[in-house]
């Protein structure tokens, strides 16, 4: 029986929790949202009149190179009944999904999943990974003082400086969310508020230039209470090392603190000590959609011209696959279909890692991601040379 794919309404509210719950293990506690949800839609498949499968599709804004922002397809909620597993349920959910996407101009696609064989089939790749560090308080304590920064708890009257601050830090990264996009994560009252604490960091002009959200644990026995930290930021390397310490002021009540970083944040290098390995992560995906808006949306190198040729393969989303060219010139960045028949040929998958800096191009053509010519492979490396960093996960 062909399943019946359709976005959900308020109608499918209990049906949709009923399977988000056996998916996610939600609490009794927990309230169905609404249906569609604010600044996205859930589609789902049906099967003989049944809800069977069903994804979320969020609208985000993120953060690019050069301070740009585009607009992003986030994948969330991918639950299947379990009884109709492996009936291929996840296929025309992602072709309705992928094809919203592209049809309201959304060029990339990112999701966060439980397990990545799963998506590659849909022109999915890693490109990052927002990581969870255990930090031990008694190290923390030994950062060194900086001077001239002052700490104050944060008031919602705060919250137009939170924002700036965090596009201040945003706006030459690759893939944080502006938090400002049609869905949420917003900065609203509860960022400031009980069960959390945000802590700002000001330099000796009052500028605020770092802010920490951190959530106390239960107890006070140092062998057992923890210090949760969801945010560090921030644009000085004094604010920084201001905050590490901040939080090795918990040390007579507070063994360690569980830190959620993106992967490579710098904020660990001005720590006196070498972090512990990560001991969970969320990993994160981008599959491309719209070739010449994802890679022309970034920003080239200065002093550097050059016209590169490509195909792309094995794409999963409408019109991916094909030829291309991509210029640079002088710092601007051009792609637009046609004139890829003599250029190196990428899978959907091996762009999707060269853009989020995942891999490089030697890397890809070890694992049979790219063929071809090989002569203009540095000229990739160094276009697309940021690493994902994503805070928020959904």
């Amino acid at each position: 029986m062909e399943p019946v794919i359709r976005e959900l309404t308020d109608e499918d509210r209990e049906a949709n929790h009923r399977l988000g719950a056996e998916a996610f293990g939600y609490g009794p506690d927990r309230e169905p949202i609404e249906l569609p949800p604010p600044g996205g839609t859930v589609f789902g498949a049906f099967v003989g009149g049944q809800l069977a499968a069903k994804i979320r599709v969020s609208d985000y804004d993120s953060h690019l190179p050069g301070g740009r922002t585009q607009p992003v397809s986030g994948i969330e909620g991918v639950a299947v009944h379990a009884e109709s597993r492996g009936q291929g349920l996840l296929t025309p959910l992602f072709r309705a999904g992928l094809e919203r996407a592209q049809r309201i101009g959304q060029p990339v696609s990112v999701l966060y999943p439980t397990a990545a064989g799963i998506y590659r089939r849909f022109g999915y790749e890693i490109t990052g990974a927002l990581e969870q560090r255990e930090l031990p308080v008694t190290l923390l304590s030994k950062v060194a003082a900086p001077k001239g920064i002052s700490l104050r708890r944060a008031a919602p009257d705060d919250l137009d400086a939170i924002r700036h601050l965090y596009a201040e830090w945003a706006q030459h990264r690759l893939g944080p969310l502006t938090r400002t996009g049609p869905a949420l994560p917003h900065y609203s009252t509860a960022y400031v508020t009980d069960p959390a604490a945000v802590t700002l960091a000001f330099d000796s002009s009052d500028r605020l230039v770092g802010t920490i959200r951190w959530r106390r644990g239960t107890g006070y026995d140092p062998d057992s209470s923890v210090i949760e930290v969801e945010d560090l930021i921030g644009v000085t390397p004094d604010a920084i090392r201001a905050l590490w310490r901040f939080l090795g002021t918990f040390g007579s009540v507070s063994g360690r603190v569980n830190v959620e970083l993106p992967s490579g944040d710098e904020s660990l290098g001005l720590l006196p000590f070498e972090p512990a390995p990560p001991v969970r992560e969320h990993r994160c995906m981008v599959a491309l959609l719209d070739i010449p808006t994802a890679l022309g949306a970034r920003p080239g190198l200065p002093g550097l011209t050059a016209r590169l040729s490509f195909t792309v393969t094995g794409g999963f989303a409408r019109g991916v696959d094909g030829s291309y060219t991509l210029a640079t010139d002088n710092g601007d960045l051009h792609c637009e279909r046609g004139g890829g028949a003599d250029g190196p040929v990428f899978t959907a998958r091996g762009l999707a890692a060269l853009y989020g800096a995942a891999q490089r191009c030697a890397g890809l053509r070890a694992t049979g991601q790219l063929h071809g010519p090989a002569d203009q492979d540095p000229v990739w490396d160094a276009l697309f040379n940021t690493p994902m960093q994503l805070r928020d996960y959904f």
